[in-house]
């Protein structure tokens, strides 16, 4: 099925943040969920809405599929790392109460040593994820290829992407599409709502620089 990308909007957020969470429920729960569970959920909606930084609506395109967004992803550079890191801390401390965003921070740096932001000429592909209901019908590897192309567009040399070793079928999917593992982080983060696993590095080279 053919399908078209925007931008994300503040207005998406309803149907957006399920599919953010989704890319990563373990990891924000460990993270973002202090209180409760749920919290995570929250705060995302929160974060999303503020427009800037790693979870804001401008750094997101969605794909739409008979008027319905059915895929998410997200864009970093090495470029937005001061700047995403500035603005997750305004947001936390904004979010939460103080002793509250502490942690979170705290919890972020521990979860960063796993999955680290990108280094420079290299543009990051996140928060990638499919509808529940629409898998398997290869929407993942048509906005892959969307991304791959506008990075191409515009001349960036690498792209690059983190999996969790309990997502081997993502895996399966970046390695078929070019994605080559560099390195692996081992990780075993563990609190009463999520947890972070070990992730790999994995690396498509466009140009070289």
């Amino acid at each position: 099925m053919t399908i078209q990308f925007r931008a994300c909007l503040a207005s998406d957020v309803n149907d957006v943040i399920p599919l953010m969470y989704s890319a990563g429920p373990e990891a924000f729960r460990y993270v973002f969920s202090v209180d409760d569970a749920e919290q995570v959920i929250d705060f995302l909606h929160y974060a999303f809405c503020q427009g800037d930084g790693e979870f804001g609506y401008k750094d997101h395109q969605v794909a739409i599929e008979d008027g319905r967004i059915v895929a998410l992803v997200g864009r970093r550079c090495a470029k937005s790392n001061f700047a995403h890191t500035v603005t997750a801390i305004k947001q936390i401390f904004s979010f939460y109460r103080v002793f509250t965003a502490v942690k979170v921070i705290y919890r972020g740096l521990r979860f960063e040593a796993i999955v680290m932001p990108p280094r420079k000429n290299v543009v990051c592909l996140h928060n990638l994820a499919v509808s529940e209901g629409q898998k398997g019908k290869g929407f993942g590897q048509q906005i892959i290829n969307h991304f791959i192309d506008h990075e191409k567009t515009i001349k960036t040399p690498v792209i690059c992407l983190d999996v969790a070793e309990t997502n081997p079928r993502a895996k399966a999917l970046y390695q078929r599409l070019g994605f080559i593992v560099k390195r692996k982080k081992t990780a075993h983060l563990k609190n009463k709502f999520g947890r972070g696993v070990s992730h790999e590095y994995m690396e498509l080279r466009l140009y070289q620089s």
